[in-house]
C-alpha cells in the first residue's frame, strides 16, 4: 500500500482542528472487529538516560546490527486481500505475547482478509481488533503458540530529541524485512490522518521510508519503539520528498491501542472547524506584507490561526465562530474567517497551537478562545464545548 502523503500549503487548503482520533471503524475494512474487553501488556522501556537503558542482553547504543538481530523477529509484514483495491499491505510489529500486533490503519484500507508474515517466513491469519483512522493506528491479533512471539518494547516519544539516531524497520516494496538508519529530523510535527483530521506530535526522520514500510516501527538506538512509520512528504503530484518521513508518536499509539483493546472503540473530542494551514505570521512571511499591512488591508490581527469554515451545528458554530470567503493576498489564496488569537489564555501563532489544545481535551470539557472577526477587529472571548467526534466526520 502506498503511504499517505502530506500536501503542500495551497493544495492542502484546510486542516481539521479536532482531536486526533475517530470512531473504531473496523467495519471500514470489511472485517468484523472485536467488541473490546481485552487487555494488552505493552512493554515499556526505561528512560533513555537510566542506568539500565539497554533493552537487550547484548544490544549497545548505536549498534544497528545488534538492534536488527535482537528486535527484527518482532517485526512483521502485513498482507491484505481486497477485491476492490487488489492485494496490498505494509508492516507491523508485535506488542505482546498474547498476539496483539500494531500497524497503520491505512494499511488495512478495503481489507477483506489480513495475514501477517514473520521474518522466519511463517504466516498467520490475523483478526482485526479495531482501527482508528484519525491516528492511523490499527490493532491485529494472531493465535500464536505460547512463547513464540517477540514483542517489541515501547519508548517515550516525549523524550525524543532532534539529532538522535533512529532505525526504521519494515517490508519496503515487499522485498522482506529491511532496516534503514537516520536521525530524528524534527519533533511535534502535525500530519494529516487518513480521514483528514490532524495527528499532532509526529516524529520526523530522514531514515529511508518507502511504500510497504507503513506500520513498521521507528526505533531509537536502544531498540525502543518511538513511533509507527506512516508517511512521506509530497513534492506535488509527481513524487515524494526524499528524506522527509513521519512516524505517528508512540505515546499516541499506546493510548489508542489500550482503548481499542479494552473498549473496542476510541473516543475523541471535536469542535468542528477547518483552519487555513498558515497562521498570520506565516502569511506575512509568504506574501511579504507586514503585519500592519495585513491589518490595514484585510483586518487580520497581529497573530492567530484563521478559521476557514465552522461546521454547521458544531460546537464552534454554536459558539458564534464563523468561517469566511476566499481572498487573494499577494497571490496567496486565503479563506479568511474569524481569527483565533488565544486558546485558554495562551497566544496562538498557527493552527497547530489550536489543534494541540483540542487534542488534549476530553468530550464534555470546554476551551476558551479569544477570537477576532476581521471586519471589526475587536477581540472577544468565547467558550467552546468539546464533544465526541461524530461518525463519518
Amino acid at each position: 500500500m502506498v503511504s499517505a502523503v502530506v500536501g503542500g500549503l495551497v493544495t492542502a487548503l484546510f486542516i481539521f482542528a479536532a482531536v486526533v482520533g475517530g470512531g473504531l471503524g473496523a467495519s471500514d475494512s470489511g472485517l468484523t472487529g472485536s467488541s473490546g474487553g481485552g487487555t494488552v501488556e505493552m512493554r515499556e522501556a526505561p528512560a533513555a538516560n537510566a542506568p539500565s537503558a539497554d533493552l537487550g542482553d547484548e544490544v549497545g547504543e548505536g549498534s544497528v546490527g545488534d538492534v536488527y538481530t535482537e528486535f527484527g523477529p518482532g517485526v512483521v509484514s502485513v498482507d491484505v486481500a481486497s477485491a476492490d483495491l487488489g492485494p496490498g499491505g505494509g508492516s507491523g510489529f508485535v506488542l505482546d505475547e498474547d498476539g496483539y500486533i500494531v500497524t497503520n490503519q491505512h494499511v488495512l484500507e478495503g481489507a477483506e482478509g489480513v495475514s501477517v508474515r514473520f521474518p522466519s517466513g511463517e504466516r498467520m491469519q490475523a483478526e482485526v481488533i479495531g482501527e482508528d483512522a484519525s491516528t492511523d493506528v490499527a490493532v491485529l491479533k494472531v493465535d500464536a503458540p505460547e512463547g513464540s512471539l517477540s514483542p517489541l518494547t515501547l519508548g517515550d516519544s516525549d523524550d525524543v530529541a532532534v539529532g538522535a539516531p533512529v532505525i526504521a524497520m519494515g517490508n519496503p516494496l515487499n522485498v522482506g524485512l529491511s532496516v534503514t538508519t537516520g536521525i530524528v529530523s524534527g519533533t511535534e510535527r502535525p500530519i494529516k490522518a487518513p480521514n483528514n483530521y490532524t495527528i499532532d506530535g509526529a516524529v520526523q526522520t530522514d531514515a529511508a521510508i518507502s511504500s510497504g514500510n507503513s506500520g513498521g516501527p521507528l526505533l531509537d538506538s536502544r531498540g525502543a519503539v518511538i513511533g509507527i512509520n506512516s508517511q512521506v512528504a509530497a513534492t506535488g503530484a509527481q513524487g515524494v520528498a526524499q528524506g522527509v518521513g513521519f512516524a505517528v508518536p508512540v505515546n499516541t499509539v499506546k493510548n489508542v491501542v489500550a482503548e481499542i483493546v479494552e473498549t473496542g472503540d476510541v473516543e475523541h473530542g471535536y469542535i468542528g472547524v477547518r483552519m487555513f494551514p498558515a497562521g498570520v505570521d506565516e502569511i506575512s512571511a509568504y506574501t511579504g506584507l507586514s503585519k500592519e499591512e495585513l491589518f490595514d488591508e484585510y483586518g487580520l490581527p497581529e497573530n492567530g490561526a484563521i478559521v476557514s469554515e465552522a461546521t454547521s451545528g458544531g460546537p464552534a458554530d454554536e459558539a458564534g465562530i464563523e468561517g469566511g470567503d476566499e481572498e487573494e493576498i499577494a497571490g496567496l489564496p486565503v479563506v479568511i474567517g474569524d481569527v483565533v488569537t488565544e486558546v485558554d489564555g495562551e497566544a496562538v501563532a498557527s493552527p497547530d497551537d489550536v489543534i494541540k489544545v483540542v487534542n488534549q481535551k476530553q468530550p464534555d470539557e470546554t476551551m476558551t478562545l479569544t477570537v477576532v472577526t476581521p471586519e471589526d477587529g475587536e477581540p472577544r472571548e468565547v467558550e467552546v464545548e468539546v464533544v465526541s467526534q461524530p461518525d463519518g466526520a
